[in-house]
């Protein structure tokens, strides 16, 4: 499954929000969605729970609030990942415009030299010490991300209320820009602080709220195990109390997800390394998402790399990334000027619950146990719950 880019994404999502808010939106919006009294709002709160997708719903009872309240499946972006999707939220704009393609993103502007970097905490990877990185965090992104906040183009005031331990990092001071910010410590406590939020005699026209528990425990358990289940489901019982809260004055409350999840099997699991002959032909680390692999091939060697690419044949579908690029996967709008060379010459897509992963010097092997990033059905849909509160 790709992305729905015609009425039926969170970049769609993204528009009609905009618009709602009085700010200029680039596409025509959700096509199946009412939208018509989202801007009757004094506030719209956009909450996102990150890696709660359609899928995960089916973890929550049938009377869950979120089940009770979704009457919208969307899709996510391509990769479906936290680092695109993101970024998609806080600038209403596709992959392909804002530029970042995944949680590694290779980058070939000045002072970076095609190095990788895990975008979202901006490090890097591939160097044995990390005090090599010559430029600051700030420097960085200055350099790479050309989209700006949506925040700073609304005429009404917003507010950005994000995990306490990120809401001040480089990466969400500059996509929060416009915004005011407000750390939280959990999801109790961002709900009082959107309630704070709220209650004030001139409320934000625009709160939006990120809690990033669920993606944090699925990778490390499972999307379907038990703390997984436990821990939506008493996200769930949180929220349906929280609605039923007084009134907040005509405020639209909208939940969705940046992806959905799958669980991926170690035997399902292929190290790179044990690919002498694949990874000879490669410039410089795997970027991208274990489920949506960008693989970036030295001068000379493109025909290496296709015939070594057959061991891995029942694994992935492999695509020329700038196919996917002309075909729109990565979503509309006028390409990031660097969009072709983040994303390299080749795009492995994953199948089933197949994941590849290459470890460089200085990395920790780490296992994911929930992944995702790619075009699975399960990664891809997300929900949309709307309500008055």
């Amino acid at each position: 499954m790709w992305p729905d880019f015609d009425g039926g994404s969170i970049v769609d999502l993204m528009d009609s929000v905009l618009r709602s808010r009085g700010g200029h939106a680039a596409g025509p919006g959700l096509r199946d969605v009412d939208v018509s009294g989202w801007s009757d709002a004094r506030t719209v709160v956009l909450l996102v729970l990150d890696g709660v997708g359609m899928a995960q719903l089916d973890l929550l009872p049938e009377d869950s609030f979120l089940r009770r309240h979704c009457a919208h499946a969307l899709t996510s972006v391509f990769p479906s990942t936290t680092a695109a999707a993101i970024t998609t939220f806080m600038t209403a704009r596709a992959p392909a415009v804002h530029g970042l393609t995944g949680w590694h993103v290779r980058f070939d502007e000045p002072g970076l030299d095609g190095r990788v970097l895990a975008i979202l905490p901006v490090t890097p990877r591939g160097m044995p010490d990390a005090s090599e990185q010559t430029l600051a965090p700030d420097d960085v992104l200055e350099r790479v991300c050309r989209t700006p906040s949506l925040f700073a183009s609304l005429p009404g005031d917003s507010c950005v209320i994000s995990p306490a331990d990120i809401v001040d990092s480089p990466f969400n001071l500059r996509h929060s820009a416009g915004a005011r910010r407000i750390g939280h410590d959990g999801l109790p406590d961002m709900l009082d602080q959107i309630d704070c939020a709220l209650r004030v005699p001139s409320p934000p026209s625009y709160v939006y709220a990120y809690w990033p528990d669920f993606d944090h425990c699925a990778h490390q358990r499972g999307a379907a195990s038990g703390e997984a289940r436990a821990l939506l489901r008493a996200a769930d019982v949180a929220l349906g109390r929280w609605v039923q809260a007084p009134s907040r004055r005509d405020t639209l409350l909208l939940v969705t997800a940046d992806h959905g999840f799958i669980d991926g099997p170690p035997q399902r699991l292929i190290e790179l390394e044990d690919f002498p002959l694949l990874a000879d032909c490669l410039a410089g680390p795997l970027s991208g998402e274990r489920r949506a692999v960008f693989c970036h091939v030295k001068p000379g060697r493109v025909r290496d790399f296709e015939r070594a690419l057959q061991a891995l044949e029942p694994a992935c579908t492999v695509w020329r990334s700038a196919d996917l690029q002309a075909a729109g996967r990565f979503g509309p709008g006028t390409p990031h000027p660097k969009l072709l060379s983040r994303i390299g010459d080749f795009t492995l897509e994953m199948r089933d619950d197949w994941t590849l992963r290459d470890t460089m010097p200085g990395e920790r092997g780490h296992r994911l146990v929930g992944v995702h990033g790619g075009t699975h059905a399960d990664e891809m849909r997300v929900p949309l719950v709307q309500l008055v509160i």
